[in-house]
């Protein structure tokens, strides 16, 4: 009676070491790429974290800015542009 295990042959086989011992070599270096592209990953994951919190600090930034410019009655909504300027002197 069998217990649902295949049957293991006792075969000194030395071509099937090789191709076991090439099997392993080549799944380690998967392996070991995969853990390089997680850690890139991870690296670009936090970078974009990053840079989103720089991008709504530097919106809110802004908006508290204009905020205080508009309470001071600063007209710098209706003020020319300087680069537009400078393009007009270049000409």
């Amino acid at each position: 009676m069998t217990n649902g295990r295949p049957i293991k042959s006792q075969s000194n086989s030395t071509s099937g070491d090789a191709t076991n011992e090439a099997y392993r070599k080549a799944a380690k270096l998967l392996h070991e790429k995969c853990k390089a592209v997680q850690r890139s990953n991870e690296r670009l994951v936090f970078r974009l974290h990053k840079i989103q919190k720089m991008t709504r600090s530097r919106v809110r930034d802004v908006e508290l800015l204009k905020a205080k410019l508009d309470s001071y009655g600063d007209g710098w909504r209706t003020a020319p542009d300087p680069n537009d300027m400078k393009e007009e002197g270049e000409e």
